[in-house]
């Protein structure tokens, strides 16, 4: 019996200290549209349809329709989306993180030249080849999406020390990846081009050695791209972080 309470009251200090994790993903419950004119409209079912020849728009509760053009964000049941307004694309992105800093991103599907094939015998084209890359932005206090590169972070982040040093990290390591990406190529052509030219008499042609030497170099920066962290999301999440830790304002 005493052992059973034990547990009983192991399994409720568990329970308890879990339940006092914040959450990392908060958003407002339910389903809704944000208009351009401020409005926002919720529903209990909330879909979007691309008619072909038509215009896109979203259909809440199988009945009100609203042009997608009018639509700012919205909220379904796969999670928050909002819209890119910049010059160049006219998307919505879907929020992964929430924060001072929120992250977003919208995939970008590409899709690459025929690749050959063999169609009754003989050489033709095969199908194209696709691939799917992410494209992240981030917002500030709401604000309008931005790239999230290293020049805007630094700018959203100048406040923060810590985020600042992580983005320096990043800075250094880039500068090292272009040097050595560079003098990888230099290599790479010097050694092409020992290894392109006419022979001795009775002499075998051979790659010359630095062809190799320049192909390594130029794969160092791929090398330490697999292992290092990601310094721009980790700026990110000190940033929000360290305000998280800050105590409210006396009233």
């Amino acid at each position: 019996m005493k052992k059973y309470f034990i547990l009983l009251f192991l399994g409720v200090l568990v329970r308890n200290t879990w339940g006092q994790v914040a959450p990392t993903n908060l958003q407002e419950p339910g389903m809704f549209i944000g208009l351009n004119n401020g409005q926002r409209v919720y529903a209990r079912k909330l879909q979007i349809k691309s008619p072909i020849f038509k215009k896109s728009f979203v259909l809440l509760n199988d009945s009100a329709q609203y042009d997608m053009a009018a639509v700012q964000y919205f909220q379904d049941q796969e999670g928050f989306y909002t819209r890119i307004s910049n010059s160049k694309r006219a998307d919505f992105a879907k929020r992964v993180s929430v924060g001072r800093i929120s992250r977003f991103y919208t995939s970008k599907i590409s899709y690459d030249n025929y690749y050959p094939g063999l169609y009754g015998g003989g050489y033709g084209y095969g199908m194209p080849m696709t691939s799917t890359r992410r494209i992240y932005y981030f917002s500030k206090d709401g604000g309008p999406l931005a790239d999230l590169n290293y020049p805007n972070l630094r700018n959203a982040l100048s406040e923060n020390a810590g985020s600042m040093e992580v983005l320096e990290k990043y800075r250094r390591g880039k500068r090292v990846e272009t040097g050595l990406t560079v003098l990888g190529a230099g290599v790479f052509v010097y050694g092409l081009v020992n290894s392109l030219k006419t022979p001795a008499p009775n002499a075998a042609r051979r790659a010359d050695p630095t062809l190799y030497l320049g192909l390594g170099l130029s794969a160092i920066p791929w090398v330490m791209n697999l292992f290092q962290k990601d310094h721009l999301n980790e700026a990110i999440e000190l940033y929000n972080y360290d305000l998280a830790q800050q105590p409210a304002p006396q009233r």
